[in-house]
């Protein structure tokens, strides 16, 4: 052997060797591959060694490949891995519900899959059997896993529909509010609608305005693989040497991308902004009077409105800067460019998860409608641009279908058929924990009157609520309500170690899917266990499927085909759809071995696509879904709702929180916001290594202005106390500009860790839903109000501990 060759052997026995100390890792044999994977970072190759991930290559596909997924062995091959079934200790000796006080505090111990799953069946059966589906908390949140057919959320619903049905929320926790309003003014939820082009925008716009919206770093993440093209209009837009605003609280990735013009607000108060620009278009006759005839109704009750013809109080501009803080100039500026220039804005998600969440999107689409610019090619305003890589031109290509919750009639006659009268009791979005605490309570939303459920079983899957949910801790004390908790999840997360079950669950890399990447829809890409999984873990279907075989109606759930026979089923469909394009695909093993298929022809009819144009052009053909037809500035509909907390035209209402309230800032005076981390998507990802690029002395950053570390003696890297009446957590101070003075920034997604688990506790590293309070948005949506927090900073003076967020919790191999 050459003496390369044989330091090259050591080099890899050494690394293999180590490698397989890694607990549920399996060591074989000594061979190189490179295997083809994808997930919500978006697709990449993987690098194999020892049929373990050493590393991952770039896809030459993604256009702008996220270097996210370069933690990818680390975040698999993790020491934070659910690897077997698990059952807390006294639910375990009682065979079913006991001592819930003791979540988080005893040890589990680790069983086989049958007893996991028979306790699992049993605790929801029973349950479902006595109290009816109020009683089986299924929501099962978004962005965990991915997948056509073994998507963890998609096959908890299905199962738990053949059970007889589950407590889900409406909407979801990134845009509640929004959700509920935009039908009831657009007559749409418009936050998810297909938007205008970057083409398009480039093409015409002079002025593009990001409001509180950072698509540089939320573009890097999709709800199925993204193929990065965003980022190509982006690259466009920034070379057009168009103008770029950027309204936000800080000053944010994407505007120092683009070296956009600042206009920075003071938290929560965007609407007061936005009225006072209306105003001042009126009053300067600078609105598009022709398009507020034609297109809208309202517009004299929301003009009586900021003129103060029904309160006295005129909302002008310098009513407005005095409330967001905006010199009066600017103001007037801002709406003078916008209005003389075609202009587009995009706005962030982030806006209405706030108290009153619903104003501000409301106030948007009313200065967009002075404004005039709506429906004009590449111009008007758009809610999800900034999101899942959108607005390149679509490919042509078939639409990959997907595993549902609907139940094939042919099993109508399977015994008693539950899944036949299944009937969800449906909750507005994030009110689950407010339903432990008040069950029974009614609560208004949306014009109608809701009884919130009494909730004894939790499944969980997708996500965690004790990083995703505000005022942890109220969550953790009503926690304690819930008879049983079931999580399946691949690690060990705070929601997992404060469960009664826990059923390890494998990643996209360790089992058979097929999804299609977006927004283009260029590739359909199989998912193939590349690595055997770690430990015992299993798939979601897998899963869901034997609870249901307890049940009795395992083929009910799998109609008698495992993933694989799935995924050739939609293939297959594909394969059809296809033909009529005049599409040739290929076989489906010879797409499984290659692990995607790639569609290269542009659809040039969606090149220059924009939003509401079919509208501008014939409103009276082309009518929105408001009972008017048109844009609603004032909605009768929400009128006769009566809500105090939600008129019914865009209104600035007072937070409950915020920098304008003297007495509450004389207390807690920094306002903390929460952005979305470029480190991570929400909490995943945050136990791998890629984490210490973003945290500060081990804990979550702080971003902090210098005159606010100035004045309390703060440097870079001082680990602070943050805390306000709800909660306390310790942060990693990091002084700088872009944030300005009496505002903190602390990314959403940090994981919780409590000195004391299962009680009120200081999180050690930083999970920001600690200080957040949970009250929803308005009467209407209910939503979060995650962005409305006030608190106060201070250098933390006690005993700095370990952090525990990524160790396992104390494990017993048998009672």
């Amino acid at each position: 052997m050459k003496r390369r060759d044989f330091l090259k052997a050591g080099i890899l026995g050494a690394s293999a060797a180590s490698a397989s100390r890694i607990e549920g890792v399996t060591q074989t044999i000594f061979d190189n591959k490179k295997v083809f994977g994808a997930n919500r970072f978006g697709p990449f190759w993987l690098n194999l060694n020892s049929s373990q991930i050493v590393s991952v290559s770039d896809f030459e596909g993604d256009k702008f490949p996220n270097t996210m997924n370069y933690s990818l062995p680390d975040n698999i091959q993790n020491e934070n891995r659910v690897l077997y079934p698990m059952v807390r200790k006294s639910y375990l000796k009682a065979k079913g519900a006991a001592k819930s006080e003791l979540r988080g505090k005893e040890e589990f111990v680790r069983v086989s899959w049958d007893v996991a799953l028979d306790l699992a069946a049993k605790a929801l059966k029973e349950n479902f059997d006595k109290y009816g589906a109020e009683a089986i908390y299924g929501e099962c949140y978004w962005w965990g896993g991915s997948g056509k057919i073994g998507w963890g959320r998609t096959v908890a619903h299905r199962m738990l529909k053949i059970l007889g049905g589950y407590v889900e929320e409406s909407g979801d926790y990134s845009t509640g509010a929004g959700l509920v309003i935009m039908p009831h003014v657009l007559g749409s939820s418009a936050v998810y609608d297909a938007p205008t082009t970057w083409k398009a925008i480039v093409k015409n716009a002079k002025n593009v305005v990001f409001w509180a919206t950072d698509p540089a770093v939320t573009n890097q993440i999709s709800s199925i693989p993204p193929t990065h093209d965003g980022y190509i209009g982006m690259q466009e837009l920034k070379k057009s040497g168009i103008k770029t605003y950027s309204v936000n609280v800080m000053r944010n990735d994407t505007a120092r991308y683009f070296g956009s013009e600042d206009i920075i607000v003071r938290p929560n108060t965007d609407t007061a902004l936005i009225i006072g620009m209306c105003h001042y278009l009126f009053t300067n006759n600078l609105y598009d009077e022709e398009f507020i005839k034609k297109y809208t109704v309202g517009f004299n009750k929301f003009k009586a409105y900021f003129l103060g013809e029904s309160d006295k109080i005129v909302k002008d501009a310098a009513w407005a800067s005095k409330i967001c803080g905006l010199s009066e100039e600017a103001i007037a500026k801002f709406a003078t460019a916008l209005a003389k220039e075609p202009s587009t804005i995009l706005i962030g998600r982030g806006l209405q998860r706030a108290d009153h969440g619903e104003q501000p999107f409301w106030a948007l689409v009313a200065l967009n409608a002075m404004l005039g610019h709506i429906g004009k090619e590449g111009l008007g305003f758009e809610f999800s641009l900034g999101y899942d890589s959108a607005g390149a031109t679509n490919k042509v290509a078939p639409i990959l279908k997907g595993l549902s919750t609907r139940i094939d009639e042919k099993y109508e006659n399977t015994g008693s058929a539950p899944w036949k009268s299944a009937k969800n009791i449906t909750i507005p979005s994030s009110r689950s924990i407010e339903a432990l605490e008040h069950p029974g309570k009614q609560i208004d939303y949306d014009g109608t009157k809701i009884k919130l459920p009494h909730m004894r079983v939790a499944y969980m899957a997708c996500g965690s609520m004790f990083t995703r949910h505000q005022d942890v801790n109220n969550i953790v004390k009503q926690w304690r309500k819930l008879d049983t908790v079931i999580t399946a999840e691949p690690y060990w997360t705070s929601t997992a170690k404060l469960s009664d079950i826990v059923l390890p669950v494998a990643v996209e890399v360790e089992r058979n899917d097929i999804n299609q990447t977006g927004a283009t829809g260029e590739y359909i890409v199989a998912y193939r266990p590349a690595i055997e999984p770690m430990g015992e873990s299993k798939s979601d279907f897998w899963i869901c499927e034997q609870i249901c075989k307890r049940w009795g109606y395992g083929e009910v759930f799998s109609e008698g085909k495992d993933e694989l026979g799935w995924m050739k089923e939609f293939y297959a469909d594909a394969v059809e759809q296809a033909k009529g394009l005049n599409i040739t695909m290929p076989s489906f093993e010879e797409f499984y071995d290659k692990g995607f298929v790639r569609f290269e022809k542009d659809d040039e009819s969606s090149a220059l696509y924009t939003r509401l144009a079919a509208f501008r052009e014939n409103p009276a053909k082309n009518r929105l879904g408001t009972p008017s037809g048109k844009i609603e500035l004032y909605s009768p509909v929400i009128a006769k709702m009566g809500y105090a907390d939600c008129p019914p035209m865009p209104t600035w209402i007072e937070p409950k929180e915020w920098l304008g309230d003297a007495k509450k800032t004389a207390k807690y005076p920094i306002h903390i916001v929460s952005p979305h981390s470029r480190y991570r998507l929400h909490s995943q990802l945050n136990n791998s290594i890629i984490r210490n690029f973003a945290e500060v002395s081990g804990r979550e950053p702080v971003l902090i202005n210098p005159k606010d570390a100035e004045a309390r003696g703060l440097a870079n890297g001082d680990i602070v106390r943050v805390f306000n009446d709800r909660g306390e957590i310790l942060a990693g101070v990091l002084i700088t500009d872009i944030v300005p003075e009496r505002v903190a920034a602390i990314c959403e997604g940090a994981w919780y860790d409590p000195e004391v688990w299962g009680e009120k506790s200081l999180c050690q590293h930083g999970c920001v839903n600690v200080l957040t309070f949970d009250k929803g948005t308005s009467s209407l949506a209910q939503s979060n109000s995650a962005h409305t927090v006030l608190a106060q900073i201070e250098k933390f003076k006690g005993e700095i501990k370990p952090i525990q967020a990524f160790s396992k919790p104390k494990i017993l191999q048998s009672l």
